[in-house]
C-alpha cells in the first residue's frame, strides 16, 4: 500500500501538469487556427507590392493595407543580401538568366560619335591687307560659295596710297621704268587684276573700295566677320569646307583598340537616317589618347553627296570583329550605370527568391552584350528583367544598391540608407519636384541663363521646408540636394549644369522612390549616351522623352526605366 501511495502521488502531479499546459497553450494553439487560419512557426509574412514589410504572423500590410502572403522561412542571410515574395517578383515580371563563357567568332563592336568636317577640304578665308570691310555678302553659316564669286568690299588705306603711288610713276614712266613696274608688280601681290590696274590707270582714279573675291568653293561653316569692323592682313574672315566628303570620328576606348584596324568596314547609322545605314572603312586611327576621356579618335571618310550627312550630327558605328578566345559576357539589360560605377544583381540561390548587388568591371560592347573584366564568374545568375524594382526593394531594404555604395549600416552621405518617410506625405516636396522639373525643361532647352534661375527657385523650395518636422535621416539628405542645387544654379555654363543636374537627379529619384502618397506618376527615364556614355538618369513628369542632357542634339534619346505612382 505505501508503494502505490507513493507512486500513485507522482502520477497525479503529472496528470494535474498536463492538464494546466492544455488550458495554457492548448487555448492557444486553437486560437491560431481562428477563421481557418495557422500561423506556421518561423514562417515569413510579407506584403506582395511593399517587400520590406516583413513580419512573424499574419496581417495586413501598414503602408497599403493589402493581407500579407506567406514568403521565405527567414533565414540569416549576407549583410547586403535581400528577399522579395514570388508574388512581388511575380508583378515586377523580374527574370533571371545564368551566365557562362562563349566563343565570339564574328561579332560587333559598337562606337559613339559624330559626323565632321573633312579638315582636308577645310579652308579659312583671310584679309590680303589691312583695311575696313564696307560690304558683306556672307553672313550665315550654310551658304555654298563659288571660288572667284565676289564676297564684298574693303577699304583699305595701304592700297589707296599704292594706286596713287602707281598714277604718279606712270607720269614718268619714260625715264623712270623699273619703278613704274615695281608699282604696278605690288598692286598685283595684292591680288588686283591686269583689268583693274589699267582701268585705275586709264581713269587717273584711285578704286576706293576693293572687292574680296572668293579663294576656294564650298560652303560656309563660320562666319568670322562683320561689316564696319577692321581687319589686318591675314586676319580670318570666314571658313569654308567642301562638304561633298564628311568625316565621321568615334571615340573608341583603349580596351577596345586592340579589335580595330585600318581597313575595317563600319556600318553608320543615325536617328536621322530613318533605318538606313551607310558603309565606310575606317581610314585612320588617332595615334595619341585623350588622356581625359581615355580616348582615341577613330576616322571613316564617307561621301556626302546627298548632303544628307550634317556636321555635329551624332552616330554609331558597327565595326565586325573576331575574337577567337572563349570570353564571359552579361546582358546589357542586366546592367544599371550610376556615375563611374556598373551594378548588377546576382541570385545567389536558384532555389530562393534572394538578391544581391555585385559591382562589375565592364569592358567591350559585343552585340546586345558586355565582356564582364571582374565581378562575375560563368554561372552566376543574374537579373536581366524588372533591374530597376529589384533596385527600388534593395534602397528600401536598407542594402547596397546603385545608390547607396556601403549598405545599411552607413551614415547617410547622399543617399546611403533607405529614406524613413512614414508620416512625411509626398506634398511636403510637392514644389520641390516642380521647381526640378523646371530645370529639367531650361536645360532640354539647352537654355543655361533659364536653368541657373530655376535652380534658384528649387534651392529657395528646399530652404523653406519645415526640417524641424522631418526625420534627422531626411534633414542630412536635403544638405545633399541644395549641395548640387547650388552648383547648378551658380553657373551659367550648360555643360557644367548638366553635370551637376545627374547626381541631384539621382538624389530626388531615391527621394520619391520612398514615397507612397504620390498625387500623380513619376516617370524615372535613362540615356545610356549621356555623361560620356556612363548614363544618366532624370525625372519627368510625362513618359515622352525629352532629353534634359543633349537637348535638340538628341532630344529624343532614352528611356522610360519605371514609373512611381
Amino acid at each position: 500500500m505505501e508503494v502505490i501511495k507513493k507512486y500513485g502521488g507522482y502520477i497525479g502531479v503529472l496528470l494535474l501538469g498536463l492538464l494546466i499546459g492544455y488550458f495554457f497553450f492548448g487555448e492557444k494553439g486553437h486560437a491560431d487556427h481562428a477563421n481557418g487560419t495557422t500561423v506556421e512557426k518561423g514562417a515569413v509574412y510579407t506584403c506582395a507590392m511593399h517587400p520590406e514589410v516583413r513580419k512573424g504572423d499574419m496581417g495586413t500590410c501598414p503602408l497599403c493595407g493589402m493581407d500579407l502572403t506567406k514568403g521565405a522561412t527567414e533565414t540569416k542571410v549576407s549583410s547586403n543580401r535581400f528577399q522579395m515574395s514570388e508574388d512581388a517578383l511575380a508583378l515586377a515580371n523580374v527574370e533571371t538568366t545564368t551566365i557562362g563563357l562563349g566563343s565570339f567568332d564574328e561579332n560587333t563592336l559598337q562606337l559613339s560619335g559624330k559626323i565632321t568636317t573633312n579638315e582636308r577640304t577645310d579652308a579659312v578665308q583671310t584679309s590680303i591687307f589691312d583695311g575696313r570691310i564696307e560690304a558683306l555678302n556672307i553672313n550665315y553659316v550654310g551658304q555654298y560659295i563659288k571660288k572667284g564669286k565676289k564676297l564684298g568690299t574693303i577699304y583699305a588705306p595701304d592700297m589707296y596710297l599704292a594706286q596713287d603711288k602707281l598714277l604718279t610713276s606712270a607720269s614718268y614712266r619714260e625715264t623712270h621704268e623699273k619703278l613704274f613696274a615695281s608699282s604696278r608688280n605690288t598692286l598685283g601681290l595684292w591680288k588686283l587684276t591686269d583689268a583693274q590696274i589699267d582701268e585705275v590707270l586709264k581713269t587717273g582714279k584711285p578704286i576706293l573700295n576693293f572687292p574680296i573675291f572668293a579663294d576656294v568653293s564650298g560652303t560656309v561653316t563660320e562666319v568670322l566677320a562683320s561689316e564696319g569692323n577692321f581687319y589686318e592682313q591675314g586676319d580670318a574672315l570666314f571658313r569654308v569646307s567642301n562638304l561633298y566628303t564628311v568625316w565621321a570620328v568615334f571615340d573608341a576606348y583603349e580596351s577596345q583598340l586592340p579589335m580595330l584596324r585600318n581597313g575595317q568596314e563600319i556600318t553608320i547609322t543615325s536617328k536621322a537616317f530613318q533605318g538606313e545605314a551607310y558603309t565606310a572603312k575606317v581610314d585612320f586611327i588617332e595615334p595619341v589618347l585623350n588622356t581625359e576621356k581615355r580616348t582615341v579618335s577613330v576616322r571613316a571618310t564617307m561621301v556626302n553627296k546627298s548632303g544628307a550627312l550634317k556636321p555635329g550630327m551624332f552616330v554609331e558605328g558597327r565595326v565586325a570583329v573576331a575574337m577567337e578566345e572563349q570570353v564571359l559576357t552579361v546582358p546589357k539589360s542586366a546592367v544599371l550605370w550610376t556615375g563611374k560605377r556598373s551594378l548588377v544583381y546576382v541570385k545567389p540561390d536558384s532555389t530562393k527568391p534572394s538578391f544581391e548587388m555585385v559591382e562589375v568591371d565592364l569592358g567591350n560592347v559585343l552585340g546586345d552584350s558586355y565582356i564582364v573584366i571582374n565581378g562575375l564568374s560563368s554561372g552566376d545568375e543574374v537579373v536581366t528583367n524588372g533591374t530597376f524594382t529589384i533596385d527600388a526593394a534593395a534602397q528600401l531594404s536598407g542594402k547596397k544598391s546603385m545608390m547607396s555604395q556601403k549598405g545599411a549600416d552607413t551614415d547617410i552621405e547622399g543617399s546611403t540608407v533607405p529614406l524613413p518617410l512614414k508620416g512625411v506625405g509626398a506634398t511636403t516636396f510637392e514644389t520641390v519636384f516642380q521647381r526640378y522639373v523646371q530645370v529639367k525643361e531650361a536645360l532640354v532647352a539647352s537654355k543655361p541663363s533659364e536653368a541657373s534661375l530655376a535652380a534658384k527657385e528649387l534651392l529657395a523650395e528646399l530652404s523653406a521646408i519645415d526640417t524641424g518636422q522631418l526625420p534627422k535621416e531626411i534633414v542630412a539628405y536635403m544638405g545633399q540636394l541644395k549641395k548640387w542645387t547650388v552648383s547648378l544654379s551658380e553657373s551659367n555654363q550648360l555643360a557644367e549644369q548638366r553635370k551637376a543636374f545627374k547626381p541631384l537627379s539621382e538624389q530626388l529619384i531615391h527621394l520619391a522612390t520612398s514615397m507612397t502618397d504620390l498625387d500623380k506618376p513619376l516617370y524615372v527615364q535613362f540615356c545610356p549616351m549621356a555623361d560620356g556614355n556612363k548614363g544618366a538618369t532624370w525625372i519627368s513628369l510625362e513618359e515622352k522623352i525629352r532629353n534634359p542632357y543633349f537637348g535638340d542634339a538628341m532630344l529624343q534619346c532614352g528611356t522610360l526605366k519605371k514609373t512611381l505612382e
